[in-house]
């Protein structure tokens, strides 16, 4: 059903997953100018979860994209408007490299030793492993040095 177009010639390639109930209220006609104004002033009376009563149809509609349903009302005209807040997309952070690289140093490398210390290198005295910033591992060229995190 991806790729599919819908009566009013949009596709429907942006849906999560195909055949959930979702059914978007951006194909509808935009409101009035007014109606706009009027929504935008009004107060909220009542916010319902998606468990609650009172949210029955709009969660059989949006499934598990409904976040909240709003109740407001216009306190000049009276009027009330029902407002759903839903997830529109969803996305899990990167993981981030890590700031540090354990490497082994021999006893006997004091020179090496001493340029790992100046750039912020640290012995480990209960790894006997020397912890070392990961641009500083790239820039001395110490990656066949490099232990895993592990050990």
């Amino acid at each position: 059903m991806a790729g599919s177009i819908d009566r009013e010639g949009t596709s429907r390639a942006w849906r999560a997953r195909a055949g959930e109930p979702y059914d978007p209220p951006l194909l509808r006609t935009p409101a009035a100018p007014s109606d706009t104004t009027a929504q935008r002033r009004s107060l909220i009376v009542k916010k319902l979860h998606p468990n609650q009563k009172g949210t029955r149809r709009l969660s059989a509609r949006f499934g598990d994209h409904l976040v909240c349903v709003r109740y407001r009302t216009d306190p000049d005209s009276g009027r009330r408007f029902t407002t759903v807040e839903i997830v529109v997309e969803e996305r899990t952070p990167a993981t981030p490299a890590p700031s540090h690289k354990l490497i082994r140093i021999g006893w006997e490398e004091t020179r090496l030793r001493d340029i790992v210390k100046a750039r912020g290198g640290i012995w480990m005295r209960n790894k006997k492993l020397w912890k070392v910033p990961a641009n500083a591992v790239r820039e001395l060229k110490l990656s066949k040095r490099v232990i895993p995190e592990s050990a």
